[in-house]
């Protein structure tokens, strides 16, 4: 691995690190729209497998579509517009992931410049939103785990509100 793809690397991890605040956030105030469904967790557990299988936001937010229309599954991903959110905070321009790749961007871009390096701003924008979105997931399968298992979806309001 040269030093460039390493400097690449560990400016994008920075980045990255930078914005998980912001997506736990979100995945809490998700998660907690699932009061009173009767989402499974292996659900939300086979949501977040699509996504590290290293696919594409577009795969993972049409395997959400997909829930969403199923007869058997849609009711649960249609509770109080859950599956919807969960697309939009994934791939709407200006919601979470959006905003969390683009500020990931401009930090590893500027930490990259620092060192005399040259961005591929491209591939630093896939690999960014990608990661975000499987941190997003995987934070939304914990706050729905806590509240599917604690019923205190109260706590986890207040979580998603800090």
């Amino acid at each position: 691995m040269s030093e460039q793809t390493i400097l690449h690397e560990l400016a994008l991890q920075e980045a990255v690190r930078r914005q998980i605040d912001a997506i736990v956030r979100a995945a809490n105030a998700a998660a907690c729209l699932l009061e009173g469904s009767n989402m499974e967790k292996s659900q939300i557990r086979n949501v977040l497998s699509v996504a590290e299988e290293r696919c594409g936001v577009a795969v993972v937010t049409n395997f959400v579509r997909y829930q969403i229309g199923r007869s058997r599954t849609g009711q649960e991903w249609q509770h109080q517009g859950f599956g919807l959110r969960v697309v939009d905070d994934l791939e709407r321009e200006d919601w979470v992931v959006d905003r969390a790749t683009r500020e990931a961007v401009a930090y590893a871009r500027d930490l990259i410049a620092q060192r005399k390096g040259e961005a591929d701003e491209a591939e630093l924008e896939r690999k960014a939103r990608e990661q975000l979105v499987r941190y997003y997931l995987g934070y939304l399968h914990r706050a729905f785990y806590f509240g599917h298992e604690t019923n205190d979806w109260r706590e986890l309001q207040k979580a998603a509100e800090a």
